[in-house]
């Protein structure tokens, strides 16, 4: 799956868990980011790969196949459920986090902190 749909999965689960946890809204921006790159480590091994790291990216590739993939919201699942089509799983998912930011910013109580 494209790397911008786990970063979208990632900002999600943030913003569910927002919906909860009231922090100051600078620190819920910056968590926002955060787990949408925490939702791409796994996809780490691709980089690796591309500098010519072969020792950590082997180790790094093996994490990425197993299930403790799934601890960076769901990676492997959502890996799973690849249509082969990335040009339209990019493009949902873009408009999935455009509504997102949207809402977020709609709905968010902005009390300055």
């Amino acid at each position: 799956m494209q790397a911008i749909v786990h970063f979208t999965v990632g900002v999600f689960m943030a913003l569910l868990a927002l919906t909860v946890l009231d922090l100051p809204v600078r620190r819920e921006f910056l968590l926002l980011f955060l787990s949408g790159f925490w939702a791409m480590i796994p996809d780490g091994y691709w980089l690796l790969r591309e500098l010519d790291i072969v020792g950590p990216e082997t180790a790094w590739q093996a994490l990425h196949r197993s299930a403790w993939a799934n601890v960076f919201w769901f990676h492997n699942v959502i890996d799973g459920l690849e249509t082969g089509r990335n040009i339209l799983e990019a493009g949902v998912s873009l408009a999935v986090l455009l509504v997102m930011v949207f809402g977020y910013y709609r709905y968010n109580d902005w009390t300055v902190d």
